[in-house]
């Protein structure tokens, strides 16, 4: 009779500790939709918190996030706890960007680039400043003939102003330290009558691997880096104006000759990407990624190794 006893004691210890099992994930599940429903903590917010991952599982030293903003740019760079942004997308977008970087755990972003100052490219921007901690705000010199009065462009100053910023002018030659990587400036080289022109050129350097972002920088900025013997061979090329045929051309691709491309669009009526502009990419690397067809992407290093992964 004892014997049965403890066993029936045991069978019910072990029922309780399943029970206990099946209910910890039920019960976070139930914490984090009715947080994310009542505005408290964003689901992004708490699946941070609770460890878990966004889907795009990050590893390496250094990693760089190209997140999917429909038409438009932005681009995470995390190395040795230091992270950068270049650009944020459109205004809407704003919420997907501070989601995602919290789901990075994100805290600071030591650098914030607006490479130029079209809508797809600083519209979120506003949003970033103000949830993060932010050190510099990186923009291009414009000509005063090209400064653009939109609201996108006065909400950005305005937000500059009340969080307490101030704008670091892009200067070709600058170099900034994200810890062992190194992001140098390669572009704005003059003035310009296109707004795209002035779009801020950047290299990532880590350990024997280079990353080139291009913003919406055209043919006529290509050339001046090319003149200038700034550009290089670079592992991974975010391809300029969303694969727009107006970059990326084919003096530019023999020198840059990437082994890997990303272009970031979404639906649009500009026939991006133009089909001129794969075939040329086509004929230096097969892997061309698109945020349209893979989501956000995402791109680690060891320095030496590269891989990617995306949604």
């Amino acid at each position: 009779m004892a014997k049965n006893r403890q066993k029936t004691k045991a069978k019910k210890i072990s029922f309780r500790l399943n029970a206990i099992i099946i209910c910890i994930p039920l019960l976070t599940i139930a914490i984090l939709a009715i947080t994310n429903y009542f505005g408290i903590f964003t689901y992004e917010e708490l699946m941070s918190v609770f460890g878990f991952s966004n889907g795009v599982i990050v590893d390496g030293n250094l990693s760089v996030h190209f997140i999917n903003v429909g038409q438009g740019d932005s681009s995470l760079i995390v190395s040795d706890g230091q992270a950068a942004l270049i650009d944020a997308g459109e205004a809407e977008y704003g919420d997907t960007v501070v989601s995602y970087l919290n789901s990075q755990g994100i805290k600071k972003l030591d650098y914030v680039i607006v490479t130029h100052p079209h809508s797809d490219h600083m519209g979120g921007i506003a949003m970033v400043l103000e949830n993060f901690d932010i050190g510099k705000v990186i923009v291009p010199r414009v000509s005063d003939e090209m400064t653009p009065t939109t609201k996108t462009y006065k909400v950005f100053l305005q937000t500059v102003q009340n969080e307490g910023l101030k704008l670091t002018q892009a200067k070709v030659g600058d170099t900034y330290k994200l810890g062992e990587a190194n992001l140098e400036l390669l572009a704005p080289n003059s003035d310009y009558k296109n707004l795209n022109n002035y779009s801020v050129v950047s290299l990532l350097t880590y350990g024997e691997n280079k990353f080139l972002f291009t913003g919406d920088a055209e043919s006529k900025s290509e050339n001046e880096m090319l003149e200038k013997g700034l550009l290089m061979k670079v592992n991974v090329l975010k391809v300029g104006h969303h694969g727009s045929n107006t970059s990326t051309k084919k003096k530019f691709l023999e020198v840059v000759n990437p082994d890997y491309a990303v272009i970031m669009c979404g639906v649009n009526s500009y026939n991006h990407p133009h089909m001129d502009t794969i075939d040329n990419l086509l004929k230096y690397t097969d892997n061309i990624y698109r945020t349209d067809q893979q989501g956000t992407i995402v791109f680690t290093s060891d320095g030496k190794k590269i891989n990617v992964k995306y949604e």
